[in-house]
């Protein structure tokens, strides 16, 4: 096997993704989009499993990253996607994740591809080992060895998450410097900074496990003519948690973005269902519980909990390097996917992006509202706005209780962009609203409104508690 083949193995977080898609396109309540939903989930090629009835504490989801090149058609996708097998050889998968989707209690556990089990028929091998004799084996391994009940059954491919993302569109990375991962193609050319990546630069992104950091007292590469050290050196227990960040990151950008333009629902669903398998139990109902699992990533709330199965190690089994399950932390977490115990939730880390340092116009999306009683008043100041580098929202006439001025209304997370647009809108009052979705601010246009101006000298910020200043890392992450 290609060191590039063995790159490609393990992604399973990218099936979260397939969830997360799930998760927008329905949240989006749009009678047309939910039907076109209804049809295509029958059309879900499926995969005949003895799973366990689903209980009164909530779904488990297995969630497997299928390495199958079924789509492969062409010579660009033959040389990034083959390796020594054939085509026909069958999907394999080196990491797994199992879901417990129970609304705001919902909990999402990576199996590292490493961890040494007792596979039913096969004896102790490392779990990915399972998939070989099909996913089957997966449930009853994860059933017998942790008594982890599986209810439902999703696999995904590669080229279902690269249309996934560009049907989402670009998701921000923070990367901290020049990164290469030779295997996967992964380049950050231009340093440190937020990287916007597409479907295919996604994929590279979540599959690296051998990243490096360009480095004047590195080591010489001859390949590159450049020098470089090791960034991550936990390969895939680091790649794991990228994964995770990415798809809570994902996840967040789907549900917001669906929510402002539920246009792009079925470009969505389109991307998912060619490659995407399931159990045959899998229905609307089931994708009804990932939607209540997925929905907090853009509320404001703390979303789905992500962690990776603890484990010791590495040592050696059968002059293999494995990982053990390490005890008693690993009893508390299959407690969790099993309903018998549930977390308290963690405080809130969430904080704003620093208007003044990291914020920029470009990064507030802003929807206009006439209340002003001049005919478009709003068109000109939304066009004033993109002029000045904001995002267009789109205008309409302001419809809610009367106002005697301009109002700013933002969602509390977002009182940053607020305080930016104010600096422009500069007779408008700041109104958080808790009822606004999506990632976008909302300007009211009242009587006597005159015009967005310049940016007011002095006026980087509305008038309010200081706001913490976050790193560039920090600032990305909040990005949309």
């Amino acid at each position: 096997m290609t060191p590039i083949g063995a790159a490609f193995r393990a992604f399973s977080l990218r099936i979260a993704l397939a969830l997360v898609v799930c998760s927008s396109v329905t949240t989006a309540s749009v009678v047309m989009v939910n039907r076109y939903i209804d049809g295509k989930v029958g059309t879900i090629p499926r995969v005949a499993l003895k799973t366990a009835p689903v209980g009164p504490n909530g779904a488990n989801f297995l969630i497997i990253g299928s390495d199958s090149r079924r789509f492969v058609n062409n010579a660009a996708d033959y040389q990034a996607f083959s390796d020594k097998e054939t085509q026909s050889a069958p999907p394999r998968s080196d990491t797994m994740m199992v879901l417990h989707a129970d609304g705001d209690h919902s909990f999402a556990v990576s199996f590292p591809r490493d961890l040494w089990v007792d596979i039913p028929g096969r004896g102790n091998a490392k779990i990915n080992a399972a998939f070989n004799d099909g996913p089957q084996k997966v449930v009853d391994t994860l059933q017998n060895d942790f008594n982890v009940p599986i209810n439902h059954y999703l696999e995904v491919d590669f080229q279902t998450f690269k249309g996934i993302v560009d049907a989402i569109g670009d998701v921000p990375v923070y990367l901290p410097g020049v990164v290469l991962d030779k295997y996967t193609g992964l380049y950050s050319g231009f340093g440190a900074g937020c990287y916007y990546l597409n479907g295919a630069s996604a994929l590279q992104y979540v599959r690296a496990r051998n990243l490096l950091i360009l480095d004047p007292n590195g080591t010489y590469d001859p390949d590159t003519g450049k020098r470089w050290s090791p960034l991550d050196a936990t390969a895939d227990i680091g790649r794991i948690k990228r994964q995770q960040d990415f798809v809570k990151k994902l996840g967040r950008i789907a549900v917001e973005r669906v929510l402002q333009n539920p246009t792009i629902a079925p470009d969505i669903v389109n991307a998912l269902m060619p490659n995407l398998h399931a159990d045959v139990a899998f229905d609307r109902s089931a994708l009804n519980d990932l939607v209540r699992a997925f929905k907090g990533l853009a509320s404001g709330g703390p979303g789905i909990e992500f962690e990776t199965l603890p484990w010791d190690g590495p040592t050696t089994r059968d002059r293999q390097s494995v990982l053990l399950v390490k005890q008693p932390d690993a009893d508390a977490v299959f407690a969790r996917l099993r309903g018998e115990a549930v977390a308290a939730p963690a405080p809130s880390t969430t904080t704003t992006i620093t208007a003044g340092s990291v914020l920029h116009p470009g990064d507030v999306r802003v929807r206009v509202l006439n209340a002003s009683g001049v005919d478009g008043a709003a068109g000109k100041a939304d066009q004033d706005l993109e002029n000045r580098g904001f995002v267009s929202g789109g205008v309409a006439n302001y419809t809610g209780p009367s106002v005697t001025r301009s109002q700013i209304r933002y969602r509390p997370a977002d009182v940053a962009k607020a305080r930016l647009l104010a600096g422009y809108a500069t007779d408008a009052e700041l109104v958080a609203d808790t009822t606004l979705v999506g990632g976008e601010v909302v300007l009211v246009l009242g009587p006597g409104f005159k015009a967005i101006g310049a940016k007011a000298p002095g006026r980087t910020t509305a008038p309010g508690p200081p706001l913490p200043t976050l790193s560039p890392e920090e600032a990305c992450n909040q990005a949309s």
